[in-house]
């Protein structure tokens, strides 16, 4: 959970969010290719990265969600890596 709390009522602006490889990122080098970075960025804060696992995230219904809580000025993401018997359809 993020909590944006000098957002704007009336600007409508919600937190996005985004995934970076470790070749895209310029903080840590060399770059390591066991990790990828999910960033989330909402004016007029600063961008937050998290660096996670470089695994394939399971994007399938109720596995993968976002909730922005206006009122509360709260954004949510919840992820879930694949596991390794579902890669690839088996």
């Amino acid at each position: 959970d993020l909590h944006s709390p000098e957002l704007d009522d009336d600007s409508h602006v919600q937190p996005r969010h985004r995934f970076m490889s470790a070749y895209e990122q310029r903080i840590e080098s060399p770059p390591d290719r066991r990790y990828q970075y999910l960033l989330i960025a909402c004016d007029p804060y600063e961008t937050v990265a998290f660096k996670i696992p470089n695994e394939p995230i399971d994007r399938s219904e109720g596995r993968f969600i976002t909730n922005w809580d206006a009122n509360g000025k709260k954004f949510t993401l919840t992820l879930y890596f694949m596991q390794p018997d579902t890669e690839h359809g088996n």
